[in-house]
């Protein structure tokens, strides 16, 4: 009886102690490990101006506290046009430990007095012009101002190849020496909708063409770097 206790007491403490472990390399408690490094130094190499036919129009770098939240060692913010549609569209990407980079969603940044969601998300797949097939989540938002442009947001994580909509991002990428996301906001023109130019579709698959080599592949396990 008392072995029996012992054993059952070792594979509670056992469970505990890895449980306690996980979750701390999904917080970054310990800091960041060599392969979150190199993709950190990977992600702050400048991005071209230019994504096809899209121009840059300004940079947007996270205020200290957001970074704080986020928890990420690197990000890109950028607000691109399309000088011949109008369409604008801003796009931001991080990287850090899975554990705050999963569990931030737009549903909560844009649910505010400036816009309504309009409806659940929903998945959306488009393959980029390199023949990979990526799935983002999509959200359709009513502005509130008196023009009522409607806001197109799309986003989804990466553990370093294509891009995912997961509805547990927390569990599907525990774990891993870190994660990537993609979030970008497209102000639907008039002019596109007239002529059924995705802008989001389109920019990605210019965007991504430079992105996608940046990435670097995530390690899964709880070695400790």
């Amino acid at each position: 009886m008392n072995r029996r206790f012992a054993i059952a007491m070792a594979l509670a403490l056992a469970g505990t102690l890895g449980t306690g472990y996980l979750h701390g390399r999904m917080t970054n408690r310990w800091g960041l490990g060599q392969q979150a490094h190199l993709a950190a130094e990977q992600l702050r190499v400048p991005l071209p101006t230019e994504a096809g036919p899209w121009r840059l129009r300004r940079e947007e770098p996270f205020p200290k506290a957001v970074v704080q939240v986020l928890q990420c060692p690197a990000h890109i913010s950028r607000v691109y046009e399309h000088p011949q549609t109008g369409d604008v569209v801003t796009v931001a990407v991080i990287v850090g430990p899975p554990g705050p980079v999963s569990v931030h969603s737009p549903e909560v940044c844009y649910s505010s007095r400036d816009y309504t969601i309009d409806g659940p998300r929903r998945e959306t797949t488009f393959t980029d012009a390199v023949g990979q097939t990526h799935t983002l989540w999509e959200l359709s938002l009513k502005g509130h101002d008196l023009t009522h442009v409607p806001l197109k947001v799309l986003y989804g994580w990466s553990s370093g190849g294509g891009w995912e909509a997961t509805p547990r991002p927390r569990f599907r990428f525990g774990g891993l020496s870190h994660l990537y996301k993609l979030q970008l906001a497209v102000t639907v023109h008039p002019a596109s909708e007239a002529i059924q130019f995705d802008a989001a579709e389109d920019f990605l698959n210019h965007f991504l063409t430079q992105l996608q080599p940046r990435l670097v592949p995530a390690q899964r396990g709880l070695a400790l770097h």
